[in-house]
C-alpha cells in the first residue's frame, strides 16, 4: 500500500512539473502530448515491475497416505561377513542370490534367511580382486558388476559393467555370452555376441515367456535382447515335451493292438 501512495506522488509531480515547464512553452498541444508520454510511460514502468516481481506460490504440502500394517526387519547383516549387498535375485530352489558390486562377488543364502544365515561364495574373489577371467567359480573375476537375473535352470546371468559384458554363472563355471570389448570402448553395437557392444551403465532381466535376456542399457537409452539356449528355460517345456511323447506311444500301441485284433 505504501508502495501505491509513492508511486501516485511520483505521478501527480510529473503532472505538476509539466505544468510548470508549460508556461516557458506556449503551444497548448505541444504542453498536454509531454505530460500524457509522461505518465504513461511512468504508469507503464509501474505495471511492469509489479509484474517482473510477483512469484507463483508453490505447495509443499506431503500428499503421502501411510498404510499401516508392516514390519520391517533385518534378515542379514552384510557387516558381519564382509559383504556388501547391492542387489539379489531368488533362484528357482529358493535361494537368495546377494550380489556384492564392491567386492565383485555373488554369494548364496540358504532359506529361510536369519541374522545367523551364512553366505556361500558362488564365483568370484573373497579377497574382492578384480577383472575379467572367466573358467572355474572360485577363479573368476568380475568387476564391479551392477545387475543379476536368473533363468528357470538356476544359470546367473551377470551385467558386469565396468567390463562392459554380460557374464553366465553355471554349475559349469563362467563365461561370457556378449561384450567384454572394454579395451576398445564401449558403444552400440548388435549382431554376433562377440561384436556386441554395451554401455557402462546397464543392467539384465530374465524373460521367461521369450526365453530371452532383456539388456537395459541405460548409457544407449536402449532395451535390447538376447535369445537364450532353449534349455536353459521353464522346465514345463521338458514336461510338456515328455507327455507329448508318451501319449503319441500309447496312441501308436493302442492303435497297433486295434489292428491285430481286427485281424
Amino acid at each position: 500500500m505504501g508502495r501505491t501512495w509513492v508511486v501516485l506522488v511520483f505521478i501527480l509531480g510529473i503532472l505538476f512539473g509539466g505544468f510548470s515547464s508549460a508556461s516557458a512553452t506556449p503551444p497548448p498541444a505541444k504542453i498536454i502530448s509531454g505530460v500524457v508520454s509522461n505518465v504513461v510511460s511512468a504508469l507503464f514502468k509501474w505495471l511492469w515491475s509489479l509484474k517482473s516481481t510477483t512469484k507463483t506460490a508453490i505447495s509443499t504440502r506431503s500428499m503421502m497416505k501411510f498404510e499401516g500394517g508392516y514390519t520391517v526387519e533385518t534378515v542379514f547383516d552384510g557387516s558381519k561377513h564382509g559383504i556388501e549387498p547391492f542387489s539379489v535375485e531368488e533362484s528357482p530352489s529358493g535361494e537368495l542370490l546377494v550380489l556384492d558390486s564392491d567386492n565383485s562377488n555373488i554369494y548364496k543364502i540358504s532359506s529361510p534367511l536369519s541374522r545367523y544365515s551364512r553366505p556361500k561364495l558362488v564365483a568370484g574373489s573373497p579377497e574382492g580382486y578384480t577383472g575379467h577371467v572367466d573358467g572355474r567359480l572360485r577363479e573368476a573375476r568380475m568387476n564391479h558388476p551392477k545387475g543379476l537375473t536368473v533363468d528357470d535352470r538356476g544359470n546367473i546371468y551377470i551385467a558386469d559393467t565396468m567390463n562392459m559384458a554380460i557374464r553366465k554363472i553355471s554349475d559349469a563355471g563362467v563365461t561370457t555370452i556378449a561384450g567384454g570389448n572394454g579395451g576398445q570402448g564401449g558403444g552400440h553395437v548388435d549382431g554376433p555376441s562377440e561384436d556386441a557392444k554395451f554401455s557402462n551403465d546397464f543392467d539384465v532381466v530374465y524373460i521367461g515367456s521369450s526365453c530371452s535376456l532383456l539388456v537395459v542399457d541405460r548409457g544407449n537409452l536402449a532395451i535390447r535382447e538376447i535369445q537364450l539356449h532353449f534349455d536353459d528355460c521353464s522346465n514345463q517345456y521338458d514336461s510338456n515335451f515328455h507327455l507329448g511323447v508318451a501319449v503319441l506311444v500309447a496312441a501308436a500301441f493302442f492303435g497297433y493292438m486295434l489292428a491285430v485284433a481286427a485281424t
